[in-house]
C-alpha cells in the first residue's frame, strides 16, 4: 500500500491564524553571501581585450569572447572544452539570440567580490543593436577556481515578460567535449524524489533532459564538466543535451522548464510562469571542469549553499523510529507506546541512538491518535527520559500544501469558517483547479487559508511539544499555476513564498525533514528524503535498498552542502511493508542509510512482530557501525551504471578509507574484483593495505592493488581501508 489516500486531520478549532509579512523573490538575481566589495587587486585573474575578441582568465579557465559573432568559448589549462556558447531570451513569440545583435562590447567595468565562494571579478559583455532590448551577459571568475559563473539579463526601457531564459546554449557539432576517454555519460538529475524517480546516467551518445545540473564525464578517467543553476529564487531550470561520436553536439542550460503530465519531470500542466519588468535575470549558472565529475558536483553543491546556506541544527542527526512502513493508516496509542518501550528498554541502551537522543515520529494517520493520547505519549516521553537518562524526543508529520479527499466544500481548518478547501486550491488561469498530483489537489501556497491551516497545524504541534516534523508532498507548492498573490508569477516563486511562511511559523525548535520535495531551492529543511518511500527489500524497481541507492549513487552530493540526507525508514521482519526478510538484507538496508550521511529511522513494528525484535538486535546495536552514521556521504566508486546503483561505494578519512559493498541479488551471492586504484588513487601504487571487517572488527589479509570479495544473497560488508606507510 502506498501513501495515496491520506486522511485529513483535524484540529481544534482555537488555532488562530498568524500575521505573515511576506517576503517573496519577485524576479531578478540573488548574490552569494558577501563579505566584501571593497576594490582590490586580483593578478590571476586577468583581462585582455582586442578588437575582435575579448578574453578573462584566472589561469585556470578562461572565458573568450568572441566580439565579431557574439560568442564564446571555455577553456581549462588552455584546452577548449566548449566552442560557440551563446544566450538566447524568449520575448512573446521572439526567440532573441546574443549572435543576433549588431553589436558585442566588453563594458570594461569588472566588478570585484569577495563573498562566501571566493574572491573574484565580474566581466560583462553588452549585446546591443537593432532595437532590441539589450542582452547581458555577466561572467564571474573566481581566484583558484576552476569554474566561473554566467548570469543572463535582459534590459528594456520598457516593461517585457518573458518565461524563457538560455544562459548556455550550444548548438555547434562536438561543441562540448569531455577531451578523454570512450565511457562517456551525461547526468539526468530528477526535479524531485516522487513516483519512485530515478537518476540516470545515460551513455552521451543520446538526448535527454537534466533538471537544474548535469554533470558531462568519462567515466574511466573521470573527467568532466559540470553545468547548473546555483540560486533558486524564481526559475525551474533545465539542461537539454544531444550528443553523438563521443561528444555533446547540443546543450541547453535554460530558465523556464516546466514538463508536462503528472509524471514528468516537474509533474507541471501549465507552461512555466513569466517574469515581467524592464531588467530580468537568469539564475547564475555554474560551469566547471574537474579531474574528478564527483568532485565538481561536490563543489556545485558548495557553491549552491554559497548563495542559499543549509538550514543549521545542531542538536545532532535524527536517530529513532517512524510509524509508516510499521503501521501505515493503523497507528495507535497502544502501537506507538509498544515500541516506545521495546526501543527504550532493548535497542538503546546498546548504542541506538544520537548523542543520547531518541526521536519517536508518527507519520500520516497520526489522527487515529485524538489530542489527549498524543498529550499523554509526549509526558511519557519526558518522564522515560528521567528515569533512564535517554531525552525522546516527539515527531508527527504534515503536508501543508495539498488535500487528499473530493470535499472541496469542507471548511478550511483554522480559518473560522472563512474559506472552503475549494477557495484555496491552486487554479488553472481559467479558475478550474489543477488535476491531483500523487493522489492530492494542490493548495495554493500564497492563499491566506493555506496559511491559516498551517498556522493551525503548526501552532498545535508546538504547543503539544513535538520536536521533529515532516513535511511531506511539497511539490504540490512549486507547480506552475494562477496564484492568489498576483505578484507571484512562478511556480519557484510560489514555492519559496510557501516555505519561507511555513519556516517562519515553525520557528527554531522542530527538525524539519522534507520528503516529497523539489531538489532545489535548498534552506528549507535541515534534511530531505534523498528517494521516494524505501522499505525493507534489498532489490525492485521502487522501495527498494537498490532504488534507494540509486539516489545516493548520483545525488550523494547534497549531503551536506543542501541537506542532511534522509534515507527513508527501515523496516524489519513481515509484520511492516516489504520489511527486511534476512540477516543480511537487514544489515543491508542499514548500511545503505549509514552511507547516506543522514538519519537513521526505523520503522518496524516491534509490538507485533518478533522476526524484528530479533533482527533488531543484530542489526542496531553496533556502536562501530553507529559512529559512521551521520558523517559524510559515501561517494560511488563507479558513476557507469545508468538508472541502476552502483555497488561499491567509499568515504574518506584523515588517510582511511571506509568501502561499502552490496550485492542486490536476494537469490544468489556475487563475487566482486575491484581495484583499489579505482577505490582511491593512494590505496594503489602497490602499496600493502590492511583491511579490518567494521561489522565484526576481525582484521582481514592485507591486500595489494585489487581486493575480492565474497557477498551472500543480499549480504554487504562495510570494510576499513588504511594504507601502509611504505611500499
Amino acid at each position: 500500500m502506498t501513501r495515496r489516500a491520506l486522511l485529513r486531520t483535524s484540529l481544534p478549532a482555537a488555532a488562530m491564524l498568524k500575521t505573515f509579512a511576506g517576503r517573496c523573490q519577485t524576479g531578478g538575481f540573488v548574490e552569494p553571501a558577501t563579505l566584501g566589495q571593497k576594490p582590490f587587486a586580483l593578478d590571476r585573474i586577468r583581462t585582455e581585450s582586442g578588437a575582435e575578441k575579448v578574453t578573462f582568465s584566472s589561469g585556470i579557465v578562461t572565458v573568450a569572447c568572441d566580439k565579431r559573432t557574439g560568442l564564446a568559448s571555455f577553456l581549462w589549462a588552455g584546452t577548449q572544452k566548449v566552442e560557440d556558447a551563446y544566450s538566447s531570451v524568449r520575448l512573446g513569440q521572439a526567440l532573441i539570440k546574443s549572435t543576433d545583435y549588431a553589436r558585442h562590447e566588453y563594458d570594461g567595468k569588472p566588478l570585484s567580490l569577495d563573498d562566501r565562494i571566493g574572491k573574484g571579478l565580474r566581466f560583462t559583455i553588452v549585446h546591443s543593436g537593432d532595437n532590441r532590448p539589450r542582452l547581458l551577459q555577466h561572467f564571474t571568475l573566481y581566484e583558484g577556481k576552476p569554474f566561473f559563473l554566467v548570469r543572463v539579463e535582459i534590459q528594456s526601457s520598457q516593461t517585457i515578460s518573458t518565461n524563457y531564459i538560455g544562459a548556455v546554449v550550444v548548438a555547434t557539432r562536438s561543441g562540448v567535449r569531455i577531451g578523454t576517454g570512450s565511457l562517456n555519460r551525461v547526468l539526468r538529475v530528477p526535479f524531485d524524489n516522487d513516483m519512485w524517480v530515478r537518476y540516470n546516467a545515460v551513455d552521451i551518445n543520446s538526448s535527454g533532459l537534466s533538471s537544474e545540473v548535469t554533470a558531462a564525464y568519462d567515466n574511466g578517467s573521470r573527467n568532466g564538466l559540470v553545468f547548473g543553476s546555483v540560486n533558486h529564487d524564481a526559475w525551474k531550470t533545465g539542461v537539454r543535451f544531444s550528443g553523438s561520436n563521443g561528444f555533446l553536439d547540443e546543450l541547453e542550460v535554460f530558465s523556464g522548464m516546466a514538463t508536462r503530465g503528472v509524471t514528468s519531470l516537474t509533474h507541471d500542466t501549465l507552461p512555466h510562469g513569466k517574469l515581467t519588468g524592464r531588467s530580468i535575470a537568469s539564475p547564475a549558472v555554474f560551469v566547471g571542469y574537474y579531474d574528478d565529475w564527483r568532485a565538481g558536483l561536490e563543489e556545485y553543491a558548495r557553491v549552491n549553499a554559497a548563495f542559499e546556506p543549509p538550514l543549521a541544527w545542531e542538536q545532532g542527526i535524527p536517530f529513532g523510529w517512524i510509524s509508516w512502513a510499521a503501521y501505515r493508516e493503523n497507528i495507535n496509542d497502544s502501537s506507538y507506546l509498544g515500541v516506545v518501550d521495546f526501543i527504550s528498554k532493548k535497542l538503546a541502551p546498546d548504542g541506538f541512538k544520537k548523542d543520547g537522543v531518541l526521536y519517536l515520529n508518527l507519520d500520516a494517520f497520526w489522527s487515529r491518535l485524538d489530542a489527549a493520547q498524543l498529550r499523554d505519549a509526549v509526558d511519557c516521553f519526558r518522564n522515560l527520559g528521567r528515569k533512564n537518562g535517554i531525552e525522546y524526543r516527539p515527531g508527527i508529520y504534515l503536508a501543508p500544501f495539498g488535500q487528499w479527499t473530493n470535499k472541496s466544500d469542507d471548511f478550511v481548518e483554522g480559518t473560522n469558517l472563512k474559506y472552503r478547501y475549494q477557495d484555496i486550491l491552486l487554479k488553472q488561469p481559467d479558475g478550474t483547479p489543477l488535476p491531483k498530483l500523487a493522489g492530492g489537489v494542490p493548495l495554493d501556497p500564497t492563499h491566506p487559508g493555506t496559511k491559516a491551516r498551517i498556522h493551525a497545524y503548526v501552532g498545535t504541534f508546538k504547543e503539544l511539544g513535538f520536536k521533529y516534523l515532516k513535511l511531506d508532498f511539497l511539490s504540490h507548492a512549486a507547480l506552475e499555476g494562477a496564484h492568489w498573490d498576483k505578484s507571484v508569477g512562478t511556480g519557484i516563486q510560489a514555492y519559496n513564498h510557501g516555505m519561507r511562511f511555513l519556516l517562519d511559523e515553525i520557528g527554531g525548535d522542530m527538525f524539519i525533514s522534507l520528503s516529497i520535495a523539489p531538489l532545489f531551492p535548498g534552506g528549507y529543511g535541515h534534511a530531505r528524503r534523498i528517494s521516494c518511500d524505501t522499505f525493507g527489500h534489498i532489490s525492485g524497481r521502487n522501495e527498494s535498498t537498490e532504488y534507494m541507492l540509486n539516489s545516493l549513487t548520483y545525488g550523494w552530493w547534497t549531503s551536506p552542502s543542501i541537506y542532511i540526507a534522509d534515507p527513508d525508514e527501515i523496516p524489519l521482519g513481515p509484520v511492516a511493508n516489504q520489511g527486511a526478510r534476512s540477516l543480511d538484507e537487514a544489515r543491508s538496508r542499514f548500511l545503505s542509510a549509514v552511507i547516506s550521511g543522514g538519519m537513521i529511522l526505523d520503522s518496524s513494528a516491534f509490538p507485533d512482530d518478533p522476526v524484528a525484535r530479533q533482527l533488531a538486535g543484530a542489526v542496531y546495536t553496533n556502536r562501530n557501525i553507529n559512529a559512521l552514521a551521520g558523517g559524510k556521504a559515501f561517494r560511488p566508486v563507479e558513476g557507469n551504471t545508468g538508472d541502476q546503483a552502483a555497488d561499491v561505494f567509499v568515504r574518506e578519512e584523515n588517510g582511511v578509507y571506509y568501502l561499502a559493498v552490496f550485492n542486490y541479488d536476494f537469490e544468489a551471492g556475487s563475487s566482486k574484483l575491484i581495484s583499489l586504484e579505482r577505490i582511491a588513487k593512494p590505496l594503489a601504487a602497490g602499496r600493502s593495505v590492511a583491511i579490518t571487517d567494521v561489522w565484526t572488527g576481525a582484521s582481514l589479509q592485507h591486500i595489494k592493488e585489487t581486493l575480492n570479495i565474497s557477498l551472500g544473497p543480499a549480504e554487504s560488508k562495510l570494510l576499513k581501508l588504511v594504507p601502509s606507510a611504505g611500499s
